[in-house]
C-alpha cells in the first residue's frame, strides 16, 4: 500500500475544500446588504407578505417564512418592502435601516438602532419607574402619556383586580399605539416588567419549594409554562429569577432562592432560566428567543444571601453582606452558571444589582469599596463585565437612588446616576414618581460626564448601556409586533395542562421530616374517612401601610378537607371581645375562639395543626425606628439612625434572647459615622465604625401562639400531625418530641402557604411524599449564632426522637429515608467558589 499517495490526495482534497470555503465566504460578503436600502414600491413585484385586520383592532403582517409584523394604521406608522418582504419604517426615512430588518440577528439590529437614538431618548430607556397601576383599559391616561413621550420604554405590568384579559390586551394595544404615532423619536415599543405574579397565572411552586424536589427539570418545566402565560399578557421580563445562596438561616428572602447549596441552586437556576428565555415548538424542541421567550434578570448580583444577623437589605439597618468565611466567591456561582444556559439562547439576559456593601473577615470591603454593588466598579465593570465577560443588560434594585443608597450618602442626586452608570449598570430602578424631574437629572448626570470623563467615553457609556437594553425588546419580537390577542390571552390564562403541572410540582416539594409510626400511609380503597380535628388558628391584626384585620380560621378550608376526613373544628363566639374597630365595633380576640372539648377530640382519629414557622415582628430594630421603603428620599439619614435598637433574629417561638459565647459583641458591618474624642491636645473628630451588635437583646415574635396551639393540641389528642408553612429554617426541638408527624412545604409563588389540596393528599395518603430539605434545620439557636453568614450548610442539625438528622436533602417517604439518585448527586460536601484570576 502506497501511504505517501493517499497522504497526497487528502492533502489536495483538503486544499480544495479550503478553496471552495474562501470563495463562497467571498461571494457571501461581497452580496452583503449596503444600509439603508432603498425600498421597492409597496405592493409591487414578487410579494412574500400579506397582512389582514385583527379582532384587537391592529394589522397583522405575515411574511412568507418570515416575521409577523403587528402594526396600527391609526398611528401613521408605514411599511416598507425590499426583496418582496414587507418591514416596519420605525424612524420614518422611507428606508430599510439594518435596525428594521427582521432578517438581521437581534445583536446587529440592536448595535445598529442605539446610533439612532438621541441622548434624551436614551435615558427615557433608563427609567423603570415603581408601577402596578390600575388601568383604564378604553384610554390612556395623562401619567403614561408622558412617560412615553418622555422616552420611557419599560414599565410595570398593569396589576390589580381591574386587570383582566382584557384590560391587560387592550392597554397594552393603546400604549404601542400610541408609540407608534410619536414622530420625535425612534419607534421603540413598550417592555411590560414585573415580579413573580400570583392570582392571573398558575400556581406554581415557589423557588424554594421547587429546590425542595430537587429536580432541575421540574424548574424547567415551570419556566417553559409560565413565560407563555406572561407573553400573552404581554410581559416580556422579568424582575427575577432570583437565586442569591440562603447560607444565613434568619434572612427575610430565602423563600424566593434555591436554598443554601451551591450545586443545586446552580442546576435549579440555570434550568429555570432557559426555560423561561427559550420558546419551543409543540415536540418541545428548544427554538431560541422567540414569541414564548420572556427575558430574566438574574438577581441579586453578588449575591444577597449573607446577610449580617439576617438583616434584609431593603431597609438600612441591612446594608452589610458579610463574609467572615471568606465565601464571596461562592455566591457568585449560581449567576455564573446561568452565563452559560443549555439552551439555544445561551446565556441570561439580564441582571439586577443587590443594595449591600460587602464586608470582608477582616473588616475591609469587598473590592476595596465600601459602597452598594449599583455603585461598585469592583463588581460590575472589574468582576461581571470583565473577568466574567458578561454583557447583558443590569437593571438596579429598585430605590437605589434615595432610600437604599448605601455608602454614597454624601453623594448629590445627580451624582448618584453618574455613579451608577460608571460603575457599569444600564438603568435604574425606581428613580422617583416625578418623570419629567428624573429625566433632567440624568441629563445633569450626562453633562457631569461630559465634564469629568469627557464627550467621548460618556457617549461610549450611554451607547453601550442602551444597547444592551435594546437587545432585551429585539431578542423576543416585539419591536417587530408589539400588539396582544384577546383570544390568546384568554386561552391562555391559566391553562389546565398548566395547573395540573403545578399541582404535581407543588406535591414533589413536600417533605415530610417526620412519621412515628408509619401515621402517614398509602391510602386503602374502601377505606373510610378518618374523623379529625382541625383546630383554628388565631393570626393577631396587623398594622402598617398593609393593614389586616385579626383572623381565627380553621387550618384548611373546611369543605377542601371535607373531600378526605370528617373534620372536627373549632367554633367563635357570637359576641368578639377584642379592641373596638373604627367604626367602635369590638373585634375578635383570641379568647373568642370556643375550642372543641378534650371529649370531642378524642373521638378522633388524629389531630392535623397547621401553623406557620416563627415569624419576627421588627426583628432588627424598635418601633421608633425604621427607613422609609417607598423610594423616597429619607428626612435625615442621621437622625434614623440614632433611632435602631438592633434586635436578634429569632427561629424559634419563644423568647429567644441573644447572651450567648457566640453572639458578636461587635458586628462585621457598620456605618463609618463621625464622632468626637477627647485628648490631651483637645477635641477631634474622627471616623468610627458604628456597632451594630444585637448581644443581650430579645426578640419578637408574632406567632409564638401557633407553638402554643401544637402543645395544647398533642395534650388532649391521641395522635397530632403537623403541617407546617415554612418561610426560613428553624427550630423544630421546641415541638417535635410532642407530634406524631411533620410535613414541610415552602409555599407557592408570592405566598408562603401551600395550596390546601397539596397537604391533605400527602396526608391522606393519595400522594406519596418525596421532598428532600434545600436547608438545614438548626438543633438551637446557639448553632445558628455560631455559623459564617456566607458558609454553606455549616449548622449543627436538629436529631429527632426517631434519630432521623434534619439536614440538608433529607427527606422521608412512606418506606422511610429517602436514598436516590437525587441525594447521591447533591448529598456531598458543597463546592466553593474561587477568584477569576
Amino acid at each position: 500500500m502506497n501511504l505517501t499517495k493517499k497522504s497526497n490526495g487528502s492533502i489536495e482534497f483538503f486544499r480544495l475544500l479550503i478553496f471552495l470555503v474562501v470563495t463562497t465566504l467571498f461571494f457571501s460578503c461581497s452580496k452583503s446588504v449596503n444600509y439603508p436600502v432603498e425600498p421597492e414600491p409597496l405592493g409591487s413585484g414578487n410579494l412574500k407578505w400579506s397582512e389582514s385586520q385583527t379582532p384587537d383592532g391592529w394589522i397583522r403582517v405575515s411574511n412568507e417564512e418570515g416575521t409577523t409584523i403587528g402594526y396600527s394604521k391609526k398611528s401613521g406608522l408605514k411599511l416598507i418592502q425590499v426583496d418582496g418582504y414587507a418591514f416596519k419604517d420605525l424612524n420614518r426615512n422611507n428606508l430599510l435601516d439594518q435596525f428594521e430588518d427582521w432578517r438581521v440577528d437581534f445583536e446587529t439590529r440592536a448595535k445598529a438602532m442605539v446610533e439612532e437614538i438621541p441622548v434624551e431618548q436614551m435615558m427615557g430607556m433608563k427609567m423603570n419607574p415603581f408601577g402596578g397601576w390600575r388601568v383604564n383599559p378604553d384610554s390612556l391616561d395623562t401619567i403614561i402619556k408622558n412617560s412615553l413621550d418622555l422616552g420611557y420604554r419599560q414599565l410595570r405590568a398593569p396589576r390589580g383586580g381591574s386587570a383582566d384579559a382584557r384590560t391587560k390586551v387592550n392597554w397594552n394595544n393603546m400604549v404601542q399605539e400610541y408609540i407608534e404615532s410619536l414622530d420625535n423619536i425612534v419607534c421603540i415599543p413598550v417592555v411590560w416588567i414585573d415580579d413573580p405574579r400570583s392570582g392571573d397565572v398558575s400556581n406554581w411552586p415557589s423557588n424554594l419549594a421547587l429546590a425542595a424536589t430537587f429536580d432541575p427539570e421540574i424548574g424547567a418545566q415551570y419556566g417553559r409554562m409560565m413565560s407563555e402565560e406572561w407573553r400573552a399578557m404581554g410581559i416580556s421580563m422579568q424582575v427575577a429569577t432570583q437565586m442569591d445562596l440562603a447560607t444565613e438561616p434568619r434572612w427575610k428572602r430565602i423563600p424566593g432562592t434555591f436554598g443554601e447549596d451551591p450545586a443545586l441552586s446552580m442546576d435549579m437556576a440555570r434550568a429555570i432560566i432557559n426555560g423561561w428565555q427559550s420558546t419551543y415548538d409543540k415536540e418541545g424542541n428548544d427554538l431560541g428567543w422567540g414569541k414564548h421567550s420572556v427575558n430574566n434578570q438574574m438577581k441579586h448580583f453578588s449575591g444577597d444571601g449573607a446577610a449580617e444577623g439576617g438583616r434584609e437589605s431593603h431597609t438600612r439597618d441591612g446594608a452589610y453582606n458579610v463574609f467572615p468565611g471568606g465565601q464571596f466567591f461562592t455566591h457568585v456561582l449560581p449567576f455564573l452558571a446561568c452565563m452559560d444556559l443549555p439552551g439555544k439562547t445561551k446565556t441570561v439576559s439580564a441582571a439586577m444589582t443587590n443594595y449591600s456593601i460587602g464586608i470582608e473577615a477582616d473588616g475591609s470591603p469587598v473590592g476595596g469599596e465600601r459602597v452598594g454593588s449599583s455603585y461598585s466598579h469592583y463588581k460590575i465593570n472589574h468582576l461581571l463585565r470583565e473577568k466574567y465577560g458578561w454583557d447583558g443588560y443590569i437593571l438596579t434594585d429598585f430605590g437605589i437612588l434615595t432610600s437604599k443608597n448605601y455608602g454614597v450618602e454624601d453623594l448629590t442626586p445627580v451624582e448618584k446616576r453618574l455613579a451608577i452608570l460608571t460603575a457599569g449598570c444600564d438603568a435604574f430602578g425606581g428613580e422617583g414618581s416625578d418623570r419629567e424631574k428624573s429625566i433632567e437629572l440624568v441629563m445633569e448626570a450626562y453633562e457631569l460626564g461630559v465634564t469629568q470623563l469627557g464627550k467621548k467615553q460618556i457617549g461610549e457609556i450611554m451607547r453601550k448601556s442602551t444597547e444592551r437594553i435594546l437587545r432585551t425588546h429585539l431578542n423576543i419580537g416585539i419591536v417587530d409586533n408589539p400588539y396582544l390577542s384577546l383570544e390568546v390571552a384568554e386561552s391562555t390564562y391559566k391553562k389546565p395542562e398548566h395547573e395540573a403541572a403545578a399541582h404535581q410540582a407543588h406535591l414533589k416539594s413536600v417533605v415530610m421530616l417526620k412519621n412515628h409510626g408509619g401515621i402517614i400511609h398509602k391510602a386503602s380503597a374502601g377505606e373510610n374517612k378518618p374523623k379529625v380535628y382541625i383546630p383554628r388558628l388565631y393570626t393577631a391584626a396587623t398594622g402598617g401601610w398593609r393593614k389586616t384585620p385579626a383572623s381565627a380560621k380553621p387550618g384548611f378550608d373546611l369543605e377542601t378537607a371535607g373531600r378526605y376526613y370528617d373534620v372536627l373544628t373549632d367554633k367563635l363566639a357570637d359576641q368578639y371581645t377584642g379592641p373596638a374597630d373604627h367604626r367602635g365595633n369590638p373585634t375578635l380576640s383570641a379568647q373568642d375562639i370556643i375550642r372543641a372539648s378534650k371529649e370531642e377530640i378524642a373521638e378522633c382519629d388524629f389531630a392535623i395543626v397547621r401553623i406557620t414557622s416563627p415569624q419576627n415582628g421588627n426583628p432588627t430594630f424598635d418601633e421608633s425606628g425604621g427607613m422609609r421603603d417607598d423610594g423616597r428620599e429619607p428626612d435625615d439619614i442621621e437622625e434614623q439612625r440614632k433611632k435602631y435598637t438592633y434586635l436578634p433574629i429569632s427561629l424559634q417561638y419563644r423568647p429567644y434572647t441573644a447572651n450567648s459565647e457566640f453572639v458578636r459583641k461587635e458586628s462585621l458591618g457598620g456605618d463609618m459615622i463621625e464622632v468626637t474624642e477627647n485628648s490631651e491636645d483637645g477635641e477631634a473628630k474622627k471616623l468610627k465604625k458604628e456597632n451594630r451588635s444585637y448581644f443581650s437583646r430579645t426578640g419578637i415574635i408574632r406567632n409564638e401562639s401557633h407553638l402554643d396551639l401544637v402543645l395544647n393540641t398533642a395534650s388532649v389528642a391521641t395522635k397530632v400531625i403537623v403541617a407546617l408553612d415554612a418561610s426560613s429554617p428553624m427550630v423544630l426541638g421546641e415541638f417535635e418530641k410532642e407530634v406524631d408527624a411533620i410535613v414541610m412545604g415552602f409555599g407557592g409563588g408570592r405566598t408562603a402557604w401551600l395550596p390546601d389540596e397539596v397537604f391533605l393528599e400527602i396526608i391522606s395518603g393519595e400522594a406519596e411524599p418525596s421532598g428532600l430539605l434545600p436547608l438545614q434545620m438548626p438543633a438551637n439557636m446557639e448553632t445558628v449564632e455560631a455559623q459564617f453568614e456566607d458558609v454553606p450548610r455549616d449548622m449543627e442539625c436538629y436529631v429527632d426522637s426517631d434519630g432521623n438528622s434534619y439536614d440538608f436533602a433529607f427527606g422521608l417517604n412512606w418506606s422511610g429515608v429517602i436514598k436516590d439518585e437525587r441525594t447521591a448527586k447533591y448529598n456531598v460536601p458543597p463546592i466553593a467558589g474561587e477568584a477569576p484570576e
